[in-house]
């Protein structure tokens, strides 16, 4: 699982830096979380082709977090884009979607799959055999979801020398690391648990994009590898997080704390600070394992 962050910014970006929105990549999936504007641009930059984007996650209706999906889903369709592309949005993104395909008259190339999200608790929005995708709402001033990303559980790994011991056939190896029992050549039952060992520990990935803090929310993102959560103002600006409904970087600590996470990633940053580094000191204050978002950087879950 890796994170690619294609924009750090807040709803006014700076030059050469975008709003916020990240890629995951997890079970050779890309998962596109949020589309600023230009985020096509920053997909190519990072080298990320945008035709392996199979799934896009809009957490709400505010500019920042959706101007670039318009342009993204007209590129695809002229790229002549044939695979089923699925978003998860508000009904609010849907029908502005909606709208733009009606009056441009666009007929996509592929289909575009459009659920909408209007729950007011933690569900699952996603299930397959690699990874599941769980919504959960915030608290801002419009509706607003995050999102938590967990790899299923992954398959064991064989040891070679004691399946060569057991005397099992190697047609049998991929039943052992699925957890299933097998026969070897001497007609015994053998245990997978005696040839296989645990696989990698599988990983999870929360997303909180605006929102003030609260502490159910510790409740949705608890001990996850990687948690992204927006810092707009310093701990100085308090007064204007509490009237926008956004999270200072206090708060994002207070989160990653609180919620045990493992790694704690900040962005979403106003463009009335000139050093985002300041971000990084209040929030180390609290937690220390924090990570600056920075266009282009990629992070492993």
């Amino acid at each position: 699982m890796k994170v690619t962050v294609l924009g750090s910014q807040g709803a006014i970006p700076k030059a050469g830096l975008f709003s916020s929105s990240l890629l995951l990549n997890v079970s050779n999936t890309n998962i596109l979380i949020d589309c600023c504007e230009g985020a096509q641009f920053q997909l190519r930059k990072n080298k990320i082709k945008l035709s392996k984007i199979e799934i896009i996650l809009i957490s709400h209706a505010h500019g920042d977090h959706y101007f670039g999906l318009i342009g993204l889903i007209s590129t695809l369709s002229l790229m002549k884009r044939d695979k089923k592309l699925t978003l998860f949005c508000p009904l609010s993104v849907l029908k502005i979607v909606q709208a733009h395909l009606k009056f441009s008259k666009m007929n996509l190339s592929y289909e575009l799959e459009m659920k909408v999200l209007n729950n007011q608790s933690r569900i699952n929005i996603l299930e397959n055999n690699q990874f599941s995708i769980y919504a959960f709402p915030l608290k801002h001033s419009i509706y607003t979801n995050g999102f938590l990303i967990k790899e299923k559980e992954k398959k064991r790994k064989l040891i070679l020398e004691k399946a060569l011991e057991k005397n099992i056939d190697k047609i049998y190896y991929n039943k052992l690391t699925k957890k299933e029992n097998v026969i070897n050549n001497d007609g015994v039952e053998i245990d997978y648990k005696d040839v296989t060992k645990p696989g990698e520990k599988p990983k999870a990935f929360a997303y909180c994009s605006d929102t003030a803090y609260f502490d159910e929310l510790i409740n949705y993102i608890k001990g996850v590898d990687l948690l992204y959560c927006e810092t707009t103002f310093l701990e100085k600006d308090k007064d204007k997080a509490d009237l926008t409904l956004h999270s200072t970087s206090k708060d994002a600590a207070t989160l990653a704390k609180k919620g045990r996470v493992k790694k704690l990633l900040i962005g979403h940053f106003s463009s009335r600070y000139d050093d985002n580094n300041d971000f990084i000191t209040e929030v180390a204050s609290l937690f220390e394992n924090v990570i600056i978002s920075e266009e282009g950087k990629k992070i492993d879950v």
